[in-house]
């Protein structure tokens, strides 16, 4: 079979991440017959550097002629200029916001291998795979992309407003997609919401109670940020599929799930539309067609260059990619038994433990390639 994929290594760390994982990308089509045609652009700090804004229009054109994208990282310290109206993840934003990409899923689940780099004891993770689900709707939208955001001066010092909006169908839109994920996993939606605090808040968690009729296979429940922060570290195995409005409260989840897996270094993530979801096969994974997938961590400005981070979260990238996006579950599979070999033997420095072999960015790629069957 042959696919498309927009290769954005992005800022910092995204530069030595993305090609371990394109690597891995690339020996799966030769071990298993598909040509993957690789197409290469900038965004961020990248495109800054090269004199063109953020986001070159080159990149959002290629994108579009792409199955998906595998994306590294976004940020660099040399563009944090308080006040400055063009910084690198404004790049990030736009692309989403272009190709009409709003949903974030954050898979996180237990590696036996790193059972003892985990901050729980091991029989608390058994069981443990969830995934955080939150929506760019809203306020990256109204405040970041459209420009809405307000910064000003006056008497009293600085003050800054970002509006944070939210409508019934966008809602319902984003909410059926969580209800349809959970059917197709453990049939359980946990959606945590500030009810006391927030209007919008309040909306979205009214219309995630209405909706749930629509799903009476699926267990529904609402639960309070600071009992969901506590409960997964209590019992992660409890949890499904989690379902957040606001999406900084989502990244704190996931950074929390994150380490229960080891290192954020494991974390991979993808940012996909529902309108482009196709029907599953019996019993299989749902395809969610053109996707945008990308590490949890961030660009990590201070381990740029050093080949020493952990590229497992974007070879985890490539599996989602395959499973979801390209269908091939095989192959996704044999991915995840690589990277399962690999870790009984070879580390990188966040996981690393006494009597494994540590290797850098670019020896962990190899690894897991070479160990595909």
């Amino acid at each position: 079979m042959n696919f498309c994929v927009a290769i954005i290594p992005g800022d910092g760390i995204g530069k030595e991440v993305v090609p371990a994982a394109a690597g891995v990308l690339e020996e799966v089509g030769r071990r298993f017959g598909h040509q993957f045609t690789l197409k290469h652009g900038v965004l961020g700090g990248a495109a800054m550097d090269l004199g063109l804004p953020p986001l070159p229009k080159e990149t959002v054109d290629m994108c579009r002629t792409c199955d998906a994208i595998l994306f590294g990282a976004v940020g660099d310290p040399k563009y944090d200029i308080p006040g400055a109206k063009v910084v690198p993840n404004i790049g990030m934003r736009q692309l989403r916001y272009e190709l009409g990409l709003d949903i974030n899923l954050r898979p996180a689940r237990y590696f036996p291998a790193l059972r003892n780099r985990t901050p729980l004891k091991p029989e608390l993770l058994k069981g443990f795979d969830l995934v955080v689900a939150r929506f760019f709707q809203g306020f990256y939208e109204g405040s970041q992309t459209k420009g809405r955001r307000l910064r000003w001066e006056n008497t009293r010092g600085r003050h800054a407003l970002d509006c944070l909006t939210a409508d019934e169908k966008d809602i319902k839109r984003a909410l059926d997609f969580t209800y349809s994920l959970a059917q197709t996993r453990k049939k359980k939606l946990t959606f945590v919401a500030s009810t006391a605090t927030f209007q919008i808040s309040k909306l979205w968690a009214e219309i995630a109670k209405e909706l749930s009729a629509s799903y009476p296979d699926v267990s529904y429940e609402w639960m309070a940020p600071d009992n969901c922060a506590m409960q997964l570290m209590r019992n992660p195995a409890y949890f499904d599929v989690i379902a957040c409005e606001i999406s900084s409260m989502a990244g704190m989840f996931n950074n929390q799930a994150a380490m229960l897996m080891g290192s954020v270094g494991m974390a991979p993530s993808a940012v996909l539309r529902p309108e482009n979801i196709k029907k599953r096969s019996k019993g299989g994974p749902l395809q969610w067609g053109f996707a945008f997938y990308e590490p949890i961590h961030g660009s990590s400005p201070i381990h740029a260059g050093k080949n020493e981070v952990n590229p497992i979260a974007t070879v985890m990238c490539v599996v989602l990619m395959l499973r979801h996006s390209f269908g091939l579950e095989k192959e996704a599979r044999a991915v995840e038994k690589a990277i399962d070999s690999v870790l009984k033997t070879h580390r990188t420095y966040d996981i690393m433990e006494p009597g494994k072999t540590r290797v850098g960015t670019k020896e962990m790629g190899e690894l897991i390639a070479a160990g595909l069957q």
